[in-house]
């Protein structure tokens, strides 16, 4: 797990590092920096458990006319009856797939897009999930770059304890991300 985390990481670093110098010759390209407050409930938490995600800070930018990148760090605080406590960590990426491409790739993303997605977390009962999954939605604009993102979670995580037993769950997520175009 922590060698994926790390993989995951290492790659993204790369291409930022190695992105072509005549970038800076082209037009600005915009950066989406947003909010997506989160509650887990999981079918076998106790009655009034859940999570709640303490650092919901999310990082879009545009890749092509038609794809984005989407980055969702994962930093759950799980409200138990028996204590607070940090209760998982990881990351989420996402796809953005626009129906409609832009006239240029550096313009502000908007419209009906489908995005792959893949979250990859480990929490404090000793138990790694990868997800995958699925989210149609919609990114709304509004004046000064704001934007509000819509979208609708399907999918399946992977459960996998360190003991090495594994089961997969169905997964479905209600997505609102709020922010601004910088």
């Amino acid at each position: 797990m922590k060698k994926i985390v790390v993989l995951v990481l290492i790659l993204t670093a790369a291409v930022g590092l190695c992105r072509n110098p005549l970038l800076a010759q082209e037009e600005k390209r915009f950066t989406f920096i947003g909010i997506n407050p989160s509650v887990t409930v999981e079918p076998f938490y106790e009655e009034g458990e859940f999570d709640i995600n303490i650092f919901p800070v999310v990082y879009q930018r545009s890749l092509a006319k038609r794809f984005d990148i989407r980055l969702t760090p994962l930093l759950n605080l799980g409200i138990r009856n028996t204590g607070n406590k940090i209760s998982q960590y990881g990351f989420e990426a996402a796809l953005p797939i626009f129906f409609k491409p832009k006239e240029n790739k550096n313009d502000i993303s908007k419209g009906f897009f489908v995005a792959p997605i893949l979250s990859v977390t480990r929490n404090r009962i000793e138990q790694n999930n990868i997800g995958l999954w699925i989210e149609p939605g919609y990114n709304l604009l509004f004046e000064d770059k704001f934007a509000m993102t819509f979208g609708l979670q399907l999918g399946g995580t992977n459960f996998t304890d360190d003991d090495g037993e594994t089961k997969w769950g169905n997964h479905f997520g209600i997505k609102i991300i709020i922010g601004k175009w910088l």
